[in-house]
């Protein structure tokens, strides 16, 4: 049996994501315009500001908000909160674009990490879950499934080198049944526990 080495790969949360927003109230306030019922540009004393639409005093409707750690949100609230599509840009050059429920990246979305990786598909509190693709800037892929940013349920794994494999997945890791693909064109099929084949 040949020996299978399985890249393991660290598939990250965006923690700045729920915390991208700060309470109107806690600053200097509203400098311009309308921040009750309106359109209004509104100043925290951190430098943080926010200018779109308010209702009853809070962000709701469009509005763009930067931050003073970098992060430069464009898109939806909803009292306060972001909500609906929304496009956030993060200090550290990784962009989020989709969308939002509750401050969270909930839904259809695509990042794009500053390492050029991408991941596009579904999103459940601010992490992969559901189906989605997902490119490493090295040239590996996969195409399936995701719970809570790991790899599991089926999904098909291609290594840059052209090895693949189909078949099932558990938390990150090769795990039921399954195919693996090698250069050769040669397969290995059959019951994998934690990335190796334990029976054919």
């Amino acid at each position: 049996m040949k020996y299978i080495s399985t890249l393991i790969l660290v598939l990250l949360t965006i923690p700045m994501l729920a915390q991208d927003y700060d309470e109107p109230g806690s600053g200097y306030g509203c400098i311009s315009g309308d921040c009750e019922d309106g359109l209004g540009k509104y100043v925290w004393k951190n430098g943080d500001y926010y200018y779109g639409a308010w209702h009853e005093g809070k962000m709701h409707g469009k509005g763009t908000h930067y931050k003073g750690n970098g992060n430069i949100y464009i898109g939806f609230y909803l009292n306060n909160k972001k909500n609906g599509q929304g496009k956030l840009v993060m200090a550290n050059g990784d962009i989020y674009t989709g969308e939002f429920v509750e401050n969270m990246a909930e839904g259809q979305g695509v990042i794009i990490y500053s390492n050029k990786t991408t991941y596009k598909g579904n999103w459940k509190a601010n992490k992969k879950h559901g189906k989605g693709t997902w490119k490493h800037f090295s040239g590996d892929m996969y195409i399936g499934e995701y719970q809570n940013n790991l790899r599991h349920g089926k999904g098909r794994f291609v290594y840059k080198n052209g090895e693949s494999y189909d078949g099932m997945w558990s938390f990150g890791a090769m795990e039921g049944q399954g195919t693996y693909t090698y250069q050769d064109g040669t397969q290995q099929s059959g019951i994998w526990e934690n990335g190796v084949i334990v029976k054919q």
